[in-house]
């Protein structure tokens, strides 16, 4: 929706980098407190904490790297490469 609602390709380009950076890295961190879940029932509180860390470092993380994409990236256009901008109308 965000990348369907802006007509600047630049902007598009960084939402697009700052959506899969953050899924991914949430992705990858929900993984991770599944199985300390899974292996560890006594410790669900840190499990907790942890989700609650995974958030705030993916949004983190998907922000850093939308930064990047800005500051040195603004050359490759992603959106159009992958077919984004097609879908995204």
């Amino acid at each position: 929706m965000p990348i369907a609602s802006t007509t600047d390709p630049k902007e598009k380009n960084e939402i697009f980098v700052e959506i899969i950076t953050s899924t991914t890295a949430g992705a990858l961190l929900g993984y991770g407190v599944t199985i300390f879940l899974i292996s560890n029932p006594i410790g669900w509180g840190t499990a907790i904490v942890l989700a609650v860390g995974s958030v705030t470092v993916s949004y983190g993380l998907g922000k850093s790297v939308r930064y990047l994409y800005g500051t040195h990236g603004k050359e490759i256009d992603l959106v159009e490469g992958t077919g984004i901008d097609r879908i995204c109308q």
